[in-house]
């Protein structure tokens, strides 16, 4: 079936949403924006009386105002496209207009009043292209590249404008290397993956092997860590502080230069302990441990209950377990809740808003130009 309609807001990710008038139902659409008129298709029909479907864009009538010509030539509709920077479809103004507004809906969604807040603008990145330290790509030994939208379909690429030259170097030496007999997948398995930053010598790349973690952005995570620091410098108490998802260290060091007392830092991955051990800071007991293991509040009780500053960076599942949390978290005083999703964001601030926490502050910061991901700084006080 097909209709003609016009995209009205976006999906909480980031996908367009159009009504069809005939049907009463709204249809999520990739590669279309806010304003954008067009004629589509119905590829999934809503399923047990629910009101949303998937669509595909056939014929773009009018484009919206706020549309621009991707700069990537490999981004595009096709079942063979690249979709991941979906966004490179709109100017920048308007991304990082949308991105707050995510955040916004979120929120009001899971029932705060946003009316108390005022939401300043997202922080831009410094650089729309060239900025990525870190990328995974999928290789069957014949082609190489990221993953078409909706499908399981390797979307080849011969470059990425987004990645910095280090990480666009690494990928021409891939391409270059292609046909690779020993890159092709095994039985029953469709790709595999391969793990790439910029502190990766080119001898190393190996197969299916997951790097630690690192932010995406290096300019941004400067900012981020700079935010930090001058908040905890505004703390007059940051006594001991607990930090969730530590990782290898990355806003650890800056918690150790503040003037806290003591700070144990817990991670769930053991190499990355490892490597945070390895940096010797000053304060820091780095102790590995599976964070959404049932009663873990329990579990660490013990080391927890008099601290006075909860420092985390969980993944987008967010904290997720919190069950106990509050009742083994005592002492606290002040949490700085760095998010990189905004609705998990939005049901634990909620959960900390029920047991008397309130936002003192957000920042929204993007990580990754061209895409619906946006990073939420926020800090709460009871």
């Amino acid at each position: 079936m097909k209709f003609t309609g016009e995209v009205t807001h976006l999906s909480q990710k980031g996908l367009g949403v159009v009504k069809s008038e005939e049907e009463n139902i709204s249809y999520f659409v990739f590669g279309t924006w806010p304003g954008d008129l067009g004629e589509f298709e119905v590829i999934d029909r809503p399923l047990h009386n629910k009101k949303y479907g998937y669509a595909r864009l056939v014929r773009l009538i009018k484009p919206s105002d706020q549309r621009q010509p991707p700069a990537c030539a490999f981004l595009g509709i096709s079942e063979e496209a690249c979709s991941g920077c979906p966004w490179m479809i709109a100017n920048y103004e308007s991304q990082l207009e949308q991105k707050r507004n995510r955040l916004i809906y979120a929120m009001k969604r899971i029932g705060f009043a946003m009316e108390q807040w005022n939401i300043p603008p997202v922080h831009p990145s410094p650089f729309l292209y060239g900025y990525r330290n870190r990328f995974q790509v999928k290789t069957d030994g014949e082609k190489l590249g990221f993953v078409a939208e909706g499908s399981h379909k390797i979307a080849p690429v011969k470059d990425c404008i987004v990645l910095n030259d280090t990480c666009r170097n690494l990928l021409q030496g891939m391409l270059r290397s292609l046909p690779r007999e020993e890159w092709v997948p095994g039985t029953g398995y469709d790709w595999n993956f391969i793990d790439i930053d910029d502190d990766l010598p080119a001898e190393n790349i190996q197969l299916n092997q997951k790097r630690p973690f690192k932010q995406g952005n290096s300019a941004q995570n400067e900012w981020i860590k700079s935010w930090l620091r001058s908040k905890l410098n505004e703390n007059p108490r940051v006594g001991k502080v607990i930090e969730l998802f530590c990782g290898s260290g990355n806003f650890t060091e800056v918690i150790a230069e503040s003037e806290c007392s003591g700070i144990i830092a817990y991670e769930v991955g053991l190499d990355a302990i490892k490597q945070l051990r390895t940096k010797n800071l000053p304060k820091v007991d780095a102790r590995p441990v599976d964070l959404f293991k049932p009663f873990i509040w329990k579990i660490l009780r013990k080391s927890i209950a008099d601290a006075d500053t909860l420092v985390l960076d969980p993944p987008r599942a967010g904290l997720k377990n919190m069950k106990d949390f509050f009742e083994h978290f005592v002492s606290l005083k002040t949490i700085y809740y760095i998010s990189c999703d905004p609705e998990t964001f939005a049901r634990d601030a909620w959960s900390f808003s029920k047991k008397g926490w309130s936002i003192g502050e957000i920042q929204l910061v993007d990580l990754f130009p061209h895409t619906p991901h946006v990073e939420t700084l926020a800090i709460l006080r009871k």
